[in-house]
């Protein structure tokens, strides 16, 4: 049995602990590219709706997943606003990137 001892404050602006980034990567005019706007804007959307949401676009090799998984304990204005420092997230720092992690 594994117990977490950390103590999480509560804050006013969403607050993420790590980003990852793979070293798989595509190009900037690529549809991998505008497939994942897509899939980023479909989450963006339904995050306003509910705390968790999947999403998928395109097709292989260039077919795009996404999802986010809220916390139980948080209204869903809170969980929007946390998908959208997601969202912003991996356009900053995973901008060609195909994977990203962030929590």
């Amino acid at each position: 049995i594994l117990f977490s001892l950390l103590s999480f404050k509560t804050m006013s602006q969403p607050y993420h602990m790590n980003t990852y980034c793979n070293q798989g990567e595509f190009t900037r005019t690529s549809s991998y590219g505008s497939n994942r706007d897509t899939v980023l804007s479909n989450l963006l959307n339904s995050s306003s709706l509910g705390t968790y949401s999947n999403a998928t676009t395109g097709l292989s090799p260039n077919k795009v997943y996404g999802m986010f998984l809220c916390r139980g304990d948080i209204n869903a204005t809170s969980c929007s606003e946390c998908v959208q420092t997601a969202a912003t997230e991996v356009a900053t720092n995973c901008t060609l990137n195909k994977r990203a992690v962030i929590y």
